[in-house]
């Protein structure tokens, strides 16, 4: 290893292919295959717990495609049907469309009773609702009221979920932890700044992680221990999201908080079952 990145973990990726000695939890990944687009695994779950097990990925945290874009009675279906195939690798996100909200609150009680929940998974843009707006106040009111994740889609230039909306809902809603999904692209600065003004606010690196430098100025500017790893798997082979953090210019302390620390964390303070 050069002494411009005297990495450990490194140099054992380097040289065996994937890290041995840290495991890895994604936070922010999908399943299913999206019509007209070529992905590296095809979406389906099999090829995911492959590369997985080649990258020694121990779990991801899934909003599967089908959940997200086609609402049925049966809300997060496929969702489930992987946390449960799968429930020492695959923990869900609740996706939750606010266009059929009566239907997906009446459903909202599972993510407290069912082990393999993490969280909400909103996708304001998409579903064409402001993030802090009516659509999602009373999900919000809910994750809040028992300590819940909420991984939020963000963009820079999306004003449904901008930095503002984000803000808004960081003012009013202190007990929730929420993830900047994707760390509002072309608005990097400002997702730092209230990650550092709100204590149960964290970045992640999915998707921004291609960028240059990325890794590096949140590490710099905000330390490493609001900062979560994600691939937006399979959109992308985590192999390419694990080397832009081993081979930024940070610590491996830092990496070990990115990889997997921090996500442990979160779990371990969301603890469901105490707050029915």
């Amino acid at each position: 290893m050069n002494m411009k990145n005297p990495s450990a973990l490194a140099a054992e990726y380097v040289k065996a292919g994937k890290l041995e000695r840290v495991k890895i939890i994604d936070t922010h990944t999908h399943m299913d295959g999206v019509a007209g687009v070529s992905m590296p695994t095809g979406g389906g779950i099999e090829a995911c717990i492959k590369l997985m097990d080649e990258q020694n990925i121990e779990s991801i945290w899934c909003s599967s495609h089908s959940d997200l874009f086609a609402p049925s009675v049966n809300v997060n279906v496929e969702t489930e049907r992987l946390m449960h195939a799968y429930p020492d690798r695959v923990k869900g996100y609740y996706c939750f469309n606010p266009n059929h909200k009566d239907v997906y609150l009446e459903h909202i009680g599972k993510v407290l009773t069912d082990s393999g929940y993490v969280g909400l998974k909103f996708l304001p843009n998409y579903h064409n609702h402001d993030l802090d707006g009516y659509g999602y106040d009373e999900a919000l009111a809910f994750a809040n009221k028992h300590e819940l994740i909420v991984l939020s889609h963000t963009w820079g230039d999306k004003p449904q979920n901008s930095c503002k909306e984000v803000e808004e809902v960081l003012l009013r809603r202190h007990d929730l932890t929420f993830i900047i999904g994707h760390s509002a692209p072309g608005d990097l600065d400002t997702a730092i700044r209230l990650v550092y003004q709100h204590d149960n606010a964290y970045l992640d690196l999915c998707d921004i992680h291609r960028h240059s430098g990325i890794v590096e100025k949140m590490v710099n500017k905000l330390g490493s221990e609001h900062i979560l790893f994600g691939t937006d798997m399979p959109w992308y082979d985590p192999a390419y999201c694990i080397g832009s953090v081993l081979f930024a210019k940070i610590t491996d302390r830092d990496r070990e908080n990115i990889f997997y620390k921090n996500a442990e964390r979160l779990l371990q303070n969301t603890k469901k079952d105490k707050k029915q």
